[in-house]
């Protein structure tokens, strides 16, 4: 993990040698760019300015090698417009530093924000941490290139005025959760015949165990005594055996429990009602929303905030094999619901159904939430910049939007209207899976979700697009898996635990 040190700028001692000073930049006339910078590179900064070399654009960064002072190099970060800036501002422009930073092979760097009050400080270190990922681990090394040097070192030099201890105390917060929303990620791009149902609870045993939680996972045999057969009836097509894998984490006088649950499909073919083969590959990403109710519940680990947290993640492998349920097949779930299976390819909803309606049974939440990459049809609406939300609870919808505001991690209310209900309804059964062809497919699936939750408070996240793809995000690979929900879920839980009961 990085180091990160944040000080009064009068508190900071200056070493003989600087690898690298990292100064924002605005879009109006320079007051001065820092003490730390010697006379002769300030001059030429300021040339390089008023000659339109260095941008001070949003996202446009400048690295300036200085090798004949005691700075070795300087590094400008382009924040636009100020009455514009914000959070995901610095974030971007913080990834596209990253990215010079490791091309230049350095290593440490202070972050000379002195002059600036207010500053989202903990956005340079969460694009540090995320923007750096990569999935390798698959790859073999080139022996004959140097090996990568990565950012391990960030000292944030703030205002006088500034409260460190908090400053402090919020980086911790995002470091921990940026480190956890990495460690989804690569939950997230491991090979689907590597992270198997059965591979995926045993990894969730060991950061339960490494965290000190609870950690219970329920097999295909328990499912059936519990009549969990919603999730038994997806797992028919596939050798792999189903689990759900319950984690608890309990603060001591809590008063408050909240609960989050994840769709964990390790591989999702479809199905009977099989995909088209050419992008199927993608389908490993299926458990995304199981790798971030894990990633966060790792975070509230480290964080020990004061609220209980359960978090549920059925894990599940969709194939068709000889014994894989039909479309036209009927099952009952956990709460007696009886569902028709139109399409077997909408396999998300029935693994997350029984999930909720046990959470909300034998666990009494104040509130429930669930991810999954439920519907292409929230990429369709969305793309790869958003969740979709329905939701059943207004406070608790605001109580997200404000974690989504602070984490970067963006949500969108889609509508839960009444007229939605009668698109489900079952022929033969209470409900049907599916509702007509083409027609508002993420809200038929929440509306499908609400019907497993009761009167208890609920939020349904559909992370479909937002799981990996995202483009032009700099401290995002689109390449990789993005951890999304991880970082949400750990600041709403945060804020939770502080908000007056």
């Amino acid at each position: 993990m990085i180091d990160v040190r944040v000080l009064h700028k009068t508190q900071f001692v200056s070493p003989e040698e600087l690898p690298c000073l990292v100064l924002p930049l605005f879009d109006e006339p320079l007051s001065a760019f820092s003490s730390l910078i010697e006379r002769a590179d300030a001059s030429t900064l300021e040339r390089l300015c008023e000659r339109d070399v260095i941008s001070s654009k949003a996202q446009e960064v400048y690295l300036l090698p200085t090798p004949l002072s005691r700075l070795r190099n300087v590094l400008l970060l382009g924040l636009g417009n100020r009455e514009k800036f914000n959070a995901e501002i610095l974030r971007r422009a913080a990834g596209k530093a990253c990215a010079l930073l490791e091309k230049n092979r350095i290593g440490a760097v202070v972050f000379d924000a002195s002059l600036e009050s207010n500053f989202p400080l903990h956005a340079f270190v969460e694009a540090a941490v995320l923007g750096q990922y990569s999935y390798d681990r698959y790859k073999s090394q080139d022996q004959s290139q140097p090996p990568k040097v990565a950012l391990r070192e960030i000292t944030i030099l703030c205002d006088v005025s500034a409260d460190v201890a908090g400053l402090r105390r919020r980086c911790e917060q995002v470091l921990i959760a940026c480190d956890s929303a990495n460690w989804a990620r690569d939950l997230a791009s491991m090979p689907p015949n590597d992270l198997t149902p059965t591979r995926l609870a045993e990894l969730a045993k060991e950061m339960a165990k490494q965290g000190h939680l609870s950690c219970e996972i329920i097999d295909e045999d328990h499912m059936a005594k519990l009549g969990m057969n919603a999730i038994l009836g997806v797992a028919r097509g596939s050798e792999q055996r189903a689990n759900l894998m319950v984690l608890r984490y309990e603060s001591p006088g809590a008063k408050r429990t909240l609960a989050v649950v994840g769709k964990g499909v390790t591989f999702d073919t479809g199905g009977i009602s099989i995909k088209p083969s050419e992008s199927m590959h993608e389908m490993k990403y299926d458990m995304s929303g199981a790798a971030a109710v894990l990633g966060a519940m790792r975070a509230i680990a480290a964080l020990k905030p004061a609220i209980n947290i359960i978090a549920l993640a059925p894990a599940v492998e969709n194939m068709p094999g000889a014994n894989a349920q039909r479309p036209g097949d009927i099952v009952k779930a956990y709460n007696g619901k009886t569902i028709e299976v139109l399409n077997t390819d909408a396999e998300g909803r029935l693994v997350l159904a029984d999930a909720l309606a046990y959470a909300v049974d034998k666990f009494k939440p104040d509130c429930i939430v669930d991810l999954a990459t439920l519907t292409g049809a929230c990429v369709t609406a969305l793309g790869h910049y958003a969740a979709g939300v329905t939701a059943t609870d207004d406070a608790l919808y605001e109580a997200l939007c404000r974690a989504s505001d602070v984490s970067g991690e963006r949500i969108w209310r889609l509508p839960l209207w009444e007229d939605y209900d009668k698109l489900i309804e079952g022929t033969h059964a209470d409900l049907a899976n599916i509702g007509p062809r083409g027609e508002a497919g993420s809200i038929i699936g929440g509306c499908f979700l609400k019907h497993f939750v009761g009167d208890t408070p609920w939020a349904h996240l559909d992370i479909a697009g937002a799981a990996w793809g995202g483009k032009n995000i700099s401290y995002l690979r689109d390449k990789d898996a993005s951890g999304f929900g991880v970082r949400l879920l750990t600041q709403w839980i945060l804020d939770q635990a502080e908000a007056p009961v």
